[in-house]
């Protein structure tokens, strides 16, 4: 059953008569939708919306007066009493601010950071431990450092023992490998995970094996390839390193008076047949370079024809850099020559006995 009902305009035209049968036909119970109605003053002019305009433009004065203290500008009073503060004080240096009142705002601007490392900082030490958790006793520290007394003190006596042992002999003989390591200077430096590949990478590695550090650093500013920028940075690393932490590459000055001298340089051949003349035997070179394979940094899809999807893998690499000094080619030179001689001179038909053959004709 539906019931046709006026609307909300022709209830607010119509008389006050109308407007009393209103409640009347709400309290019909017939399965209609509720009739809502609203009071004519809310919808008047000087109900709702006088309300809303009187806010409006109290907003809008308050934002006037807001402008107008903002870009008021000061008057002659006012500087003056600013500037006349500034200057009660002895000097116009002078910090006027009780000690206190700059206290407190010391305090008020402290690094929270600060505060709160120092914080853990004194706990830790406190409970005798590290903020990582680390024990500080005394017990615990010495028990880390040095595990094992016994096996140490042994050991020790044993490398005494043994050097002491060596140098008394008069029939021993310094190994090679100790005198080497002794008497000569060497780094092992391994680069980080460079974002390339094994292929790419090993070109750079043979460029500049074998040459001095200053020439390396020379090919790699100069070279097209990608990976050279990173190389250079690596190899300046690499050397920072060797002369701080191993003090290789120091003679430059005694290689400068020698030269003043009018000395001549050690001239030498490398293994590959290249002649070298060498004034500093300080000098840092590249001795070896070798490249490995590092783990994958990411996966690209290629897609294919036919519905096929292959994985392109993105390689990292590291290079690792040996450099040595030039003491060490001179050293190698030198052997490769002291062979040589012990050789001899080679012969077409050496004196030795035959073996292994017949002593007459064989038809």
């Amino acid at each position: 059953m539906s019931l046709n009902v006026p609307s909300r305009r022709l209830l607010k035209s119509a008389p006050s008569s109308a407007n009393a049968l209103v409640p009347a036909l709400q309290s019909l119970s017939i399965n209609t939708r509720s009739i809502h109605t609203t009071p004519s003053q809310q919808w008047s002019l000087f109900g709702w919306g006088k309300q809303k305009v009187e806010e409006r433009n109290k907003v809008k004065e308050e934002l006037k007066q807001s402008e107008l203290a903002r870009t008021r500008k000061p008057t002659q009073e006012e500087i003056f009493e600013r500037v006349r503060g500034r200057l009660e004080g002895d000097s116009i240096f002078a910090d006027t601010t009780p000690s206190s009142e700059l206290a407190a705002e010391q305090d008020k601007h402290k690094d929270w950071a600060t505060a709160s490392a120092e914080k853990k900082l004194a706990a830790a030490h406190a409970k005798d431990q590290t903020p990582t958790g680390i024990s500080l006793k005394k017990d615990h520290l010495v028990r880390v450092v040095d595990p094992d007394p016994r096996s140490r003190v042994r050991w020790e006596r044993k490398m005494v023992i043994r050097k002491l042992q060596r140098g008394t002999d008069p029939w021993s003989v310094e190994p090679k490998a100790e005198r080497i390591a002794r008497t000569e200077r060497k780094l092992v430096y391994k680069t980080g995970y460079l974002p390339t590949s094994v292929k790419k990478l090993v070109h750079l590695s043979r460029q500049i094996r074998g040459k001095t550090v200053s020439e390396a650093l020379v090919q790699m500013q100069f070279s097209k390839k990608k990976m050279a920028k990173e190389v250079k940075t690596e190899l300046l690393r690499a050397e920072a390193k060797a002369i701080v932490t191993r003090g290789m590459g120091l003679g430059k000055a005694a290689a400068a008076a020698q030269k003043e001298t009018g000395a001549e340089p050690v001239k030498i051949q490398t293994k590959d047949g290249k002649h070298l003349e060498i004034r500093d035997p300080t000098r840092i070179y590249v001795a070896e370079t070798f490249v490995n394979k590092g783990f994958t940094r990411g996966v690209e899809l290629d897609y294919r024809a036919r519905g096929r999807v292959f994985k392109m893998n993105k390689p990292t690499t590291t290079m690792t850099v040996v450099l040595k000094e030039e003491k060490t080619r001179i050293r190698e030179h030198q052997e490769r020559v002291a062979k040589k001689l012990r050789q001899g001179p080679w012969v077409h038909l050496p004196d030795r006995p035959v073996t292994s053959q017949r002593q007459f004709y064989s038809w």
